[in-house]
């Protein structure tokens, strides 16, 4: 790692001071890589330094490559180096974010004017964003922009994006936006997209890519709706038999035909949950993510998709309970895929809740939007889990969540639909003590 900075004494040269900028890179080595390079160049320039690492075991490697470069812990006992620990996950909306960059600002800008420094630099990491990542990006820039008028000092924020989370559009944007310092670094290479002639070598090879990519998934996509669809109409049959079956329509059944003729229609069932969850997916992935508006009372909606469930709690003696605040009158959303995110959450609630176990929706308004909580005392979710659940065709890697079936896709799906409204979701849990998602909308 020490090899490729040495070899590249331009890493960061062309960057003013007092620059806002963005960084790609492909993994944590090279992260942890461009970071060194980073701090180096500003300890360099007499700056107060504030290093923010996600974990311990980022801070200590960050130490340990630091030191190949520096005498860290001589700038670590002068001050003029401070590594902080980041929370575990982005603030879970805007608001939130922007302050928390401030507060960030604030903080270093104080530390250097009391330390007598040059300057300041931080850096602020955006893994996880999900497709909240433009706006969030937008978000610290605009507040670095305020942050850095009416200061004599100056100040250099590195906002750093991995790859393998964006989307050749979304790098495509990133570099034609004006303004400030761009680059994507990769296997020891930094390359400025500032600089037209790396920019248009790399806008070709992501146009040949992008373009094969859209292809490739309009080709998957179009294949996924028509076996869907013909799947469905067979499937629509086996369960609506199996009711009339079960209602006794041809006759009464005995015991152990009911059970089996159930069987058929809650497998039935599940298929074609998975099935309409598919035809979402592909969907969203054509663009079609469009919003449809209007009024909606949301303890209507709530106990709407709380009728639609009682059979399934009612088997496992599971109860739900709705708390809505008196004060939401009404909310402004698409209806359906409200309606699709509450029977997600609380479908999942009751999977994973164990027999007469407890189910708490509830709904209030918080800093201008309106946040609803699915709590249930189920298997719960370690922390690994925990930040991989919202992505497709994953499911919890425990043994006693494999029991429960599923496809994955339907927190992939939730999640979509929150961003779509300009919201978030997140999830508050411990390993065999239940879990809590909770997920914000604008109210109007």
């Amino acid at each position: 790692m020490q090899k490729n900075i040495n070899e590249d004494p331009g890493l960061f040269s062309s960057v003013q001071q007092s620059s806002h900028i963005s960084a790609v890179y492909e993994d944590i080595e090279e992260l942890t890589e461009l970071l060194v390079a980073y701090f180096k160049q500003g300890i360099e320039r007499g700056e107060y330094c504030l290093w923010v690492s996600p974990d311990d075991v980022a801070t200590e490697r960050a130490k340990d490559e630091l030191k190949k470069t520096v005498d860290i812990e001589h700038y670590l006992v002068s001050s003029q180096l401070d590594i902080l620990k980041s929370a575990e996950s982005l603030p879970e909306n805007t608001i939130l974010l922007a302050s928390a960059v401030k507060e960030l600002l604030e903080t270093g800008r104080k530390k250097a004017i009391s330390g007598g420094f040059s300057g300041f630099r931080t850096n602020f990491d955006l893994k996880n964003a999900g497709t909240s990542l433009k706006s969030d990006l937008e978000t610290c820039r605009k507040t670095v922009e305020i942050g850095m008028s009416g200061s004599n000092k100056s100040l250099t924020f590195l906002c750093t994006l991995p790859l393998k989370e964006l989307s050749g559009s979304i790098l495509l944007e990133l570099m034609e936006e004006k303004g400030e310092e761009k680059g994507i670094f990769i296997k020891g290479k930094w390359k400025c997209l500032g600089q037209p002639e790396e920019q248009q070598k790399l806008e070709k090879v992501l146009l040949v890519a992008k373009n094969d990519a859209e292809a490739t998934n309009r080709a998957k996509n179009g294949f996924i709706m028509n076996m869907s669809h013909e799947l469905r109409t067979p499937l629509n049959s086996v369960i609506g038999f199996s009711d009339l079956l079960l209602e006794g329509a041809f006759g009464s059944l005995n015991t152990r035909q009911s059970k089996y003729v159930n069987n058929i229609l809650i497998s039935g069932k599940n298929l074609l949950e998975i099935i309409n969850n598919l035809l979402d997916i592909s969907s969203l992935e054509d663009g079609e993510g469009n919003l449809n508006y209007e009024e909606i009372d949301i303890a209507s909606l709530i106990g709407e998709v709380r009728m639609r469930l009682i059979s399934p709690a009612s088997n496992k003696k599971v109860s739900v309970e709705v708390r809505v605040d008196t004060s939401i009158e009404s909310v402004r959303a698409d209806r359906t895929k409200l309606r699709q995110i509450l029977y997600n959450l609380m479908s999942n609630a009751i999977k994973f809740t164990p027999k007469k176990g407890k189910i708490i929706v509830s709904a209030c308004k918080k800093e201008g939007m309106l946040e609803i909580k699915v709590s249930d005392s189920g298997i719960g979710l370690s922390k690994g889990d925990q930040e991989k659940i919202f992505m497709p065709f994953i499911q919890v890697d425990s043994s006693t969540a494999r029991g429960y079936g599923g496809a994955g896709l339907g927190l992939y799906i939730v999640k979509n639909f929150i961003d779509l409204h300009g919201g978030k979701i997140w999830v508050d849990s411990e390993v065999g003590e239940g879990s809590t998602f909770t997920f914000n909308l604008p109210i109007d």
